[in-house]
């Protein structure tokens, strides 16, 4: 947590109300996402008990397990319901001309979104995705066969959710936290309903501390899953599972079970359409577009690869594909924060107080300065900033500016000084040619900016090839070479 924000988080207690952060969303919002409520039942690892699913607020489909037996019917509805929502998007796609280094390809034209209340139910739809996988589809039941499909695309959907910037499948919990902070802890924010009064208490309440006072009763709380309430599976879950052992009726005790569970979930169905309502009210920031568009190209090439190939993925990532994923993410964070900052001043000021941002007075600039590199000169005019905010950056790093949304900065020099640090910033993009320079990359001595690390100043490193990489790191076999002398 930034000193900035741990600030906020002091103001919003002695309030009792939620701070405003970020009045832009930086994730994109379907117009029609698939909202989905799982429980997970106590014992087997991953086992269901409920889901509650829709895109209608009004009309949510509820998927009930049996306490015993066979999980299949349930499973093979939830996949007919998944699969159906990602088929509507495979319907329609455009051409994407070609780019610098990329050929001209189809995309798309739109991509599923799955909307749950929080990251721990991130987490049990990627175990849920890793057991379904690799699970032999029944022939002999129709309805079955889109479940190993099912796991394959949950799994790709919680791969997504470890990118920052990806909207595939976002825990709602943690996009409201991006846009408000409350005045309790963040363990406490992963808490739809505590969180939720924060932000957007009822009417009748005094402030948003005594709404998530009340909204934490234990006769009215409902955890928003996966997990159940322990009072919740004693004194109502035990008893119809007891029920429906050593009944015959087991489908009257089926129904019943299907009743607690739909009046158990329905209250937090509803937070959950709530805070979409919310987040969806905010506008979109710029950078938002341009990370839609590269989810809806992730999903046409997961969607071309199920079809070409089909394998699910791997039970387990080997040492360089493991690198290579760690590396996309550390991009991918770099790339969220650095666009975040451009696009939005609490960002900005949040990276302040962590030294990754700085922001000054311009005192110079030399407009006339130019420099050959190779064989034709190139215009690079240069400027200095005066800050008093702490840089912990290094000469050579590439920076945006807000103000200058084209134009990037390379640091050329740092002096530090008794009460402010000069910084030499060299122009290196967005000036335009020699014979037709752009000005208005310029700033004026006397304007205050602020510049943060730019969003592709982060390049993945070069990994070697798989007949290049040792055994041991998921290379081609050693080789075995005969022992001629072992006999001897």
């Amino acid at each position: 947590m930034s000193l900035l924000a741990s600030l906020l988080r002091m103001r919003a207690a002695a309030t009792g109300n939620a701070v405003v952060t970020s009045q832009l969303r930086h994730l994109h919002l379907s117009d029609r996402p698939l909202m989905m409520l799982p429980l997970e039942q106590t014992g087997p690892a991953a086992r269901p008990l409920a889901v509650m699913l829709g895109t209608d607020p009004r009309h949510p489909q509820l998927l009930v397990a049996p306490p015993s037996g066979s999980t299949a019917p349930m499973l093979g509805a939830l996949a007919a319901t998944v699969t159906g929502y990602i088929d509507e998007h495979q319907q329609r796609s455009e051409q994407i001309p070609a780019g610098t280094n990329r050929p001209a390809r189809r995309c798309y034209t739109d991509a599923p979104q799955i909307l749950v209340p929080n990251p721990k139910t991130v987490a049990y739809l990627d175990r849920l995705g890793r057991d379904l996988r690799f699970r032999p589809a029944d022939t002999d039941i129709p309805a079955q066969h889109g479940v190993p499909c099912l796991g394959q695309w949950l799994t790709h959907f919680a791969d997504r959710a470890e990118i920052p910037g990806s909207c595939a499948l976002v825990p709602l919990t943690g996009l409201l936290a991006m846009h408000w902070i409350t005045g309790q802890s963040p363990v406490e924010d992963e808490d739809l309903a505590l969180l939720l009064a924060w932000i957007d208490p009822p009417r009748d309440a005094a402030s948003g501390r005594d709404a998530a006072l009340a909204a934490e009763h234990p006769d009215t709380h409902r955890p928003a899953g996966p997990a159940t309430d322990a009072r919740f599976d004693t004194e109502q879950l035990a008893p119809l599972f007891e029920q429906y052992a050593r009944t015959t009726a087991q489908p009257r005790a089926l129904q019943d079970l299907e009743r607690l569970l739909a009046h158990y979930l329905q209250p937090t169905w509803d937070l959950m359409w709530q805070a979409y309502t919310l987040l969806h009210a905010l506008p979109e920031a710029d950078g938002t577009a341009r990370r839609w568009n590269k989810e809806r190209s992730v999903f046409t090439d997961f969607s071309t690869y199920l079809i070409q190939d089909g394998r699910p993925q791997a039970a387990r990532d080997q040492a360089v594909s493991a690198a290579v994923g760690l590396a996309r993410r550390e991009e991918a964070t770099a790339a969220f924060d650095a666009e975040r900052a451009m696009d939005d001043p609490f960002a900005r000021a949040e990276l302040r107080t962590a030294g990754r941002a700085f922001a000054g007075t311009v005192t110079t600039v030399d407009a006339d300065r130019f420099v050959r590199p190779k064989t034709r000169r190139q215009w690079r005019p240069m400027l200095t900033v005066s800050t008093a905010d702490p840089v912990s950056m290094e000469p050579g790093q590439l920076l945006a500016c807000h103000a200058y949304r084209n134009a990037r900065y390379k640091i050329c020099d740092i002096a530090p000084g008794s009460d402010t640090t000069q910084v030499q910033l060299e122009i290196t993009a967005g000036m335009g040619p020699e014979s037709r320079p752009n000005y208005n990359v310029l700033p004026d001595p006397g304007d205050l900016l602020t510049f943060t690390a730019a969003p592709d100043h982060y390049r993945l490193p070069e990994f070697p090839p798989r007949n290049q990489t040792p055994w041991t790191h998921g290379g081609p076999p050693p080789e075995h070479p005969d022992h001629e002398g072992a006999e001897r």
